[in-house]
């Protein structure tokens, strides 16, 4: 049973996060026809590239796709492979480019060049950078508390996480939780499992700090500069509303991205704009992107998985 968990798991986490690969305007003043460029690739997949057309941020059309770019994925200044477009089966996914025969490797830098007719080429560049390890990984303080609602209630605990970074730094991290949970019926003095559901941790934007910034997607976007030196060793309090007498914790998943800064940087300024009060004296957010002559992200990040049983 653990296996079919851990692979559902490992199916889930790109389409839980599917929202923040989509293409997100940046500028409000362009003039010269421009492309935006999305990718988030990791090692042992093949890379997957959206192209859209840009739009202004105020405009509330649907993304446009462009469907004939051509986009090349390059190996410092060797050509790798023309990626081909992938049309979506279903109308609720969007099409992409991806490679047929390459797999991408950590450490290694590559270079995408997208071009389509009445647009500017685009190219960008990123690596994936080396995993990093979990050290160790424990759950505390596990308390029940009462919510105005009768039907809920709030499971408390206290996750511990250390891990050391793969370089000098600084490092970045997103750190991705998964909460498993049970449906279940009481039947006389025994508990029937009836399902069970995933469910991503979201983290509240006010905590945010210079170097951890709730991603809006979940999880948390951490950068070992907190901390220091590359040694990461934090609490992360955590609390998990239930149906009372229907719902119960199973595990809890860990997803420890190491990313590159360009993928820190992209969803950090993306998640702090999209989080912001809209207040004319909010602090304003400058977004990121690393695609000349075009607009989007193109960014590495390797993944190390865990799991933790949760005690009762």
């Amino acid at each position: 049973m653990y296996r079919r968990l851990y692979l559902l798991i490992c199916i889930s986490f790109p389409l839980l996060f599917t929202a923040c690969e989509e293409p997100a305007p940046l500028d409000l003043g362009q003039e010269t026809p421009q492309l935006v460029v999305v990718s988030n690739f990791t090692q042992d997949r093949a890379v997957q590239v959206v192209v859209s057309k840009w739009q202004p941020i105020l405009e509330s059309r649907d993304i446009e796709y462009v469907l004939n770019a051509t986009v090349e994925i390059y190996q410092g200044d060797t050509f790798l492979e023309t990626l081909q477009l992938i049309d979506p089966k279903q109308a609720s996914e969007f099409p992409y480019y991806a490679t047929a025969s390459l797999v991408p490797e950590a450490n290694v830098d590559y270079t995408i060049k997208v071009s389509a007719p009445g647009y500017e080429p685009a190219m960008a560049k990123s690596r994936i950078p080396a995993s990093t390890q979990i050290l160790a990984a424990e759950v505390s303080g596990l308390q029940l508390e009462d919510e105005p609602e009768d039907s809920l209630f709030i499971m408390a605990y206290n996750l511990r996480l250390s891990f050391e970074g793969p370089g000098e730094g600084p490092n970045f991290y997103h750190i991705n939780l998964i909460q498993q949970i049970f449906t279940y019926e009481a039947i006389e003095v025994d508990t029937l499992i009836t399902g069970q559901y995933l469910l991503p941790i979201m983290f509240d934007p006010q905590d945010n700090t210079n170097f951890q910034v709730a991603h809006i997607s979940g999880g948390l976007l951490l950068s070992d500069e907190a901390f220091g030196s590359k040694f990461v060793d934090f609490d992360v309090p955590l609390r998990i509303t239930l149906k009372r007498g229907q719902e119960m914790l199973g595990k809890l998943f860990v997803d420890l991205r190491t990313v590159s800064e360009e993928y820190y940087r992209y969803f950090a300024a993306l998640s702090r704009q999209r989080q912001s009060s809209g207040s004319p004296f909010s602090e304003p957010v400058i977004l990121f992107d690393n695609i000349d002559g075009g607009q989007g992200i193109f960014a590495g990040y390797n993944s190390f998985r865990d799991s933790l049983n949760i005690q009762y």
